[in-house]
């Protein structure tokens, strides 16, 4: 199987050379698509770098998360595409154990950076998760553990699709609803998780969960209409 690794990337510069080094340990058979969402910093010098062997694509300004995905995907080259934020929360070493679960499973395969069981960390950002994620399952009547995890794994036209509408971070939960919508088998990952705090560069705000709520009962209306 060929796969596409679609990662966007907005004012990184910290993180960056440490993310550059450990997707340059990923196999050659694996196309490694960066897009630069407008960065202001030294990201864009960074990614200039002409002995790089990934394709960089820059937007003229910050257009948001998944408006770069959805630029990504269209250059895709490969059948599968795979989603990871560049963050570095989930570490790289990660897709080679997804890509083997999406080989033995056939179905899209959806990261958990916690489970059910997990013990919950309470701040903000947790049970902001965590309402989200319980208002997603009573509406979609799922029983899915981690909606707006980035880490997914799926055929590249089943993506297109989907006709993902969304420019922001709202992407995972339209991502997540469209899947059901259509009744594709979805399979969950435990993935390791290491959130950065908004002094790190954590760039989610209390504005876009309101957006991503919003999209959520937005679909479910359609699909009842």
């Amino acid at each position: 199987m060929s796969y596409s690794l679609i990662i966007p990337i907005y004012n990184e510069e910290n993180s960056l050379p440490i993310l550059l080094k450990k997707l340059n340990n990923l196999p050659e058979n694996i196309e490694i698509i960066i897009i630069d969402d407008g960065s202001n910093d030294k990201s864009s010098l960074i990614l200039n770098n002409k002995f790089l062997r990934f394709k960089i694509l820059k937007n003229i300004k910050n257009f948001g998360k998944g408006y770069s995905i959805k630029r990504g995907v269209k250059h895709a080259k490969n059948k599968n595409i795979i989603l990871m934020d560049g963050d570095l929360e989930i570490n790289i070493d990660e897709i080679p154990k997804l890509i083997k679960q999406f080989i033995s499973s056939s179905k899209v395969i959806v990261g958990v950076r916690w489970s059910k069981k997990s013990s919950w960390e309470y701040n903000i950002n947790s049970l902001g998760n965590y309402f989200i994620n319980f208002l997603f399952n009573k509406l979609y009547d799922s029983n899915l553990s981690d909606i707006l995890c980035c880490v997914k794994i799926m055929n590249k036209n089943l993506f297109e699709s989907l006709c993902i509408k969304s420019n922001g971070f709202g992407i995972e939960a339209e991502t997540m609803a469209k899947l059901l919508l259509k009744k594709i088998e979805i399979k969950e990952v435990n993935i390791n998780y290491k959130r950065r705090t908004k002094k790190q560069g954590k760039k989610l705000r209390l504005s876009d969960s309101w957006n991503i709520i919003f999209i959520i009962f937005k679909l479910k209306l359609i699909q009842l209409n």
